[in-house]
Order: C-alpha cells, then structure tokens, then sequence
C-alpha cells in the first residue's frame, strides 16, 4: 500500500509563517538554480544570476586575493553556499564576502556578520539587493558593502556608519574612468573599466 509524501508547505508571507532557522534549514531546494534566503524569520526567492556575474566574480576575486597575499592580510573569501546567519530567522548567502582573521576569532564558530560584502546586480534582484538585503548586511555589522552593477556599469562603495544613533550606509558610485578604493583594506583599488573590460 503506497502513501503520499508528505510536502513542504513553502510560504514568502510572515502574516501567514515566520521560519525559524531550523525550520527554513529543512525547506527543500527550488530545484531551478534559484535560492531562499531568511531575514527576521521572512522568506524570500533569490533567482538565478544573470551573466556576466561569474565573470565579475572571476576577476574581483582575483583582485582581492592578490592584494591580501601581497600585503600578508589575514582572513577568508568565502562564496555561496557559505552564509551570514543568526538565530534570529536570518540567513543570507553574500556574492562573496571577506572576514578578517580578527572578526572571525569574535564570531566564534558562527557567521554572524563579515567585514566586506559583494553583491553583483542582476535584472531580477537589483531592487531586493539595493534595499532590503543592504539594509539587513548594515544591521548584522558589515562595515563595507560593495554593489556591482553590469547594467550601469558602476562600483557602488558603501561605508557603515550612523546618525542620531541609527546606522546607515554612506558611500559614493564609481563609473567608467573611477576606481573603486576600499575602506576596510585600506590601499585595495579595483579600476570600473578593468572590471567590466570586454564583458559589457
């Protein structure tokens, strides 16, 4: 006698469920190279990237490691499926992300938090990324967060910092001819017109 399985109600409104970390860690895959992510125990569908974003990725990455090498900078570049995740029903999975040697020894053996995030802009999660994913990264203690968009062909460097007590993000737009310089690691520059060269 057969019976049917038992499936997993998926849900993106908070009136109707708010996952709790265990419970969003059990969801099955949307099978369709597409992703969840969990914030304040709200779920959300993060679609497949759009080219050239493994391209960027690619070369920012390159950038990155050669400038920690050459500068004996201590600390780990992780890549998704490596998250920032709490217990309070938050979990997101950065484009890449850097976390020093020292924010790591704080954090334990749970990452809670990274000192630079890297977001590559696609068509379909530019609005998600732009605001409720940045807003969340500045809650959880990122101090830099760095949004690469094909579409404008910009380098967006954004800087923790607050107002009145409340924390918000600071920063400036590099378009063609700029170059993009980090705060956290102080004297990395990564040039718009060499990031994007040929893919644009």
């Amino acid at each position: 006698m057969s019976t049917l399985a038992t499936e997993v109600e998926v849900n993106f409104s908070p009136l109707v469920h708010r996952y709790t970390l265990e419970e969003f860690w059990e969801l099955p895959d949307p099978g369709d190279r597409s992703h969840y992510e969990l914030i304040g125990g709200q779920l959300f569908m993060v679609p497949p990237p759009d080219p050239p974003h493994g391209s960027i990725d690619a070369r920012l990455i390159k950038s990155l490691m050669r400038f920690l090498l050459a500068n004996q900078i201590e600390g780990d570049v992780h890549h998704p499926r490596e998250s920032i995740y709490r217990s309070d029903g938050t979990y997101l999975e950065p484009d890449m992300m850097y976390v020093s040697r020292n924010l790591a020894e704080q954090m334990g053996k749970k990452r809670t938090s990274a000192d630079i995030v890297f977001e590559y802009l696609s068509r379909s999660n530019v609005t998600y990324d732009r605001t409720t994913k940045a807003a969340t990264y500045l809650v959880l203690g990122v101090r830099e967060l760095w949004l690469i968009d094909p579409a404008t062909v910009t380098i967006e460097v954004l800087y923790a910092t607050e107002r009145n007590g409340t924390p918000l993000w600071k920063g400036w737009r590099c378009f063609q001819g700029d170059v993009a310089e980090s705060s956290v690691l102080e004297g990395w520059r990564v040039s718009v017109d060499e990031l994007f060269e040929g893919l644009i």
